[in-house]
């Protein structure tokens, strides 16, 4: 499984599966140390991501309360959901999930979130050695064209009914600057994402 980092201009940060992952992830763990994140499952399993993620995305995840997670398709999303955000070391962190809860419409605050990704950057990858699958898992494809596959359209329509878009209470984050990890700019014009794609690299 290949899993990137997404992040929106607004300060929303979600995880982009290539496929569902086998069990619900419960939460995730940020170790501002080395960069990895790990995902924690039921039964104390967890996956541990082999990618650190850019020091530049801290400041955003510090404010991030949950992450959105994800898979993709096809082009299609076929899972989606929100999960907490734990900070190793970080003596605020409780106090800062105590004031913020999961939202209520998972499906429709994933879409919203998807729609607004501006930067992505991978964070794990089953072939570290595999230069296919070095960049986005999506390729050419922009995260604002995504649509829900279609065992989620029904359950999406039912979380329509009644509802504003979702929109976190976090600071926006100047997203840029230079690191060795490769990652992806996304624009609104689905027609042509090739060109939005800054490969850095040691």
């Amino acid at each position: 499984m290949n899993i990137d980092l997404l992040v929106t201009q607004k300060g929303e940060a979600g995880l982009l599966c290539s496929k569902n992952l086998i069990a619900k992830a419960l939460g995730a763990i940020l170790d501002t140390e080395n960069g990895l994140l790990s995902l924690e499952f039921e039964m104390m399993d967890q996956m541990d991501m082999n990618i650190p993620i850019e020091s530049e995305f801290f400041d955003l995840l510090d404010n991030t309360p949950f992450l959105h997670v994800g898979s993709v398709k096809d082009n299609k999303i076929g899972q989606a959901y929100q999960i907490p955000l734990m900070i190793l070391n970080d003596p605020y962190r409780t106090q800062l999930l105590q004031h913020s809860r999961l939202p209520d419409k998972p499906l429709s605050a994933f879409h919203y979130f998807v729609k607004g990704c501006v930067l992505g950057q991978p964070i794990h990858r089953d072939d570290m050695g595999d230069e296919d699958t070095s960049g986005c898992i999506l390729g050419d494809v922009t995260p604002s064209s995504l649509e829900f596959a279609q065992h989620l359209v029904k359950r999406h329509g039912l979380e329509l009914q009644n509802i504003h878009a979702p929109e976190m209470n976090a600071p926006g984050l100047g997203l840029g600057g230079s690191g060795s990890a490769r990652r992806t700019r996304y624009t609104s014009d689905n027609s042509n994402s090739s060109g939005n794609s800054d490969k850095d690299k040691d």
